[in-house]
């Protein structure tokens, strides 16, 4: 078919090498991505910037194209073939690897993209100068190769587009789709491996979570007359006793010195000020300083996996709210959210409902395929299903077959010709 030939683990090498900061792109290069980017515009774009998306299977090839065994071997990976061979398969399980092509266009410049990572741009207006200082024989090889599959591609789908579309459908690797698994029944796969946290938090703060749930809606309309650091703090202790942070010291600490060892440290001065002063809370709120500060993340983490207890200034009052939804901290969330209650704090737990769908294993979580990172993944699904927890299937290999047939897959977007 090519006279370019590329194998899947040749691919995957040269894809962990894309570096557009260098723009390696040369003439010939420039002209062969040009020619792709035409061929490939047959395929009907999407709404915004031109983008257009195939799939492209490629073989996983013979052992020769995964590496050396002797360099494995230096490499202490290996000592004898058959290991070297063992190792390849656990590497490609498959005979054939799917990766997704796509390009974009955004003005002037053209975008192109490989298994989700951007490796080239190309300036209609600015083409590249023969004294290009850094060039990349993998990268020519690559878009030589390239350049001929996709005309091959572009072929077949001229030919027979519900063919194109049935093939793609039929034998696209699980791994490179979207679907969604009820987490009950991902629990009933994994068995004794499944973290069960309903179990981990008992049904009786399972029940006060539901009476939380239930009572959202009001509680937007209460909140506190006035706030001070102190108190901010005295809230803070509520969350950190509740998860038994500080069971193992032997001396107690203050409600500012558990914030302290707890929350972020860019507070913008809070354990500063005044503590009983109303003003003082009132006026450091509405300085410059709180700007990009970050002093609601009691419990630090990262992005997505922190705790926070906001405070905001509504209608004449100042109001709590409890955010934390990622699956490692849930169970925390909740802990707090119930001391809380029973501590008659008056506060909105941020996706409440997600939440405790979430413990009760009564929510869905996204699968989303295993070149997407599962984090910030919401858009990628219907809101109404409400998923705010994603994983790729690969996280539990021994168990796939039993996950693909528990799991409703998102129809796959059909690729058509251009009108």
């Amino acid at each position: 078919m090519n006279e370019t030939i590329l194998y899947a683990p040749q691919l995957d090498s040269i894809i962990k090498r894309f570096d557009t900061k260098n723009n390696p792109i040369t003439p010939e290069m420039y002209q062969k991505l040009s020619d792709i980017y035409d061929i490939f515009s047959f395929i009907k774009p999407g709404k915004e910037d031109d983008i257009r998306h195939t799939w492209l299977e490629v073989e996983r090839g013979p052992v020769e194209a995964f590496g050396s065994f002797e360099e494995y071997k230096e490499d202490e990976e290996v000592e004898t073939i058959e290991e070297f061979e063992q190792l390849w398969k656990e590497y490609y399980p498959e005979e054939t690897k799917w990766y997704e092509f796509g390009t974009s266009r955004y003005r002037s410049e053209r975008y192109f993209f490989f298994d989700d990572k951007l490796f080239a741009i190309v300036n209609e207006e600015d083409p590249p100068s023969d004294n290009n200082v850094y060039y990349s024989e993998d990268l020519k090889i690559f878009i030589d190769w390239l350049h001929e599959r996709i005309a091959f591609e572009i072929n077949k789908l001229r030919e027979n587009p519900q063919e194109y579309n049935d093939n793609i459908k039929r034998n696209l690797s699980w791994g490179k789709r979207y679907g969604r698994i009820r987490r009950k029944e991902l629990w009933n796969i994994l068995g004794e491996e499944a973290i069960r946290i309903d179990l981990n938090l008992g049904e009786e703060k399972i029940q006060i979570l539901r009476e939380i749930v239930g009572e959202m809606p009001g509680t937007s309309e209460t909140g506190f007359k006035n706030m001070t650091a102190n108190e901010f703090f005295r809230i803070c202790e509520f969350c950190y006793d509740a998860n038994d942070y500080f069971m193992d010291q032997k001396t107690g600490l203050k409600p500012l010195e558990k914030y302290l060892k707890m929350s972020d440290g860019r507070d913008a001065g809070l354990r500063n000020i005044p503590g009983n002063s109303q003003e003082a809370f009132y006026k450091w709120y509405h300085g410059e300083a709180v700007v990009g500060a970050h002093p609601w993340e009691i419990c630090r983490g990262g992005n997505s996996t922190h705790i926070s207890l906001f405070v905001s200034e509504t209608e004449n009052k100042w109001k709590i709210t409890l955010a934390g939804s990622s699956i490692g901290r849930v169970e925390e969330t909740v802990r707090m959210a119930v001391a809380l209650h029973d501590n008659k704090i008056p506060f909105e737990l941020r996706d409440a409902e997600e939440i405790l769908n979430m413990v009760t294993g009564n929510d869905f979580i996204g699968i989303v395929p295993d070149n997407v990172f599962p984090r910030y993944c919401h858009n990628l699904f219907p809101r109404e299903d409400r998923i705010i927890d994603f994983m790729n299937l690969n996280f539990f290999d021994e168990f796939i077959p039993e996950i693909i047939n528990k799991t409703y897959w998102y129809p796959l977007e059909e690729i058509v010709p251009a009108d």
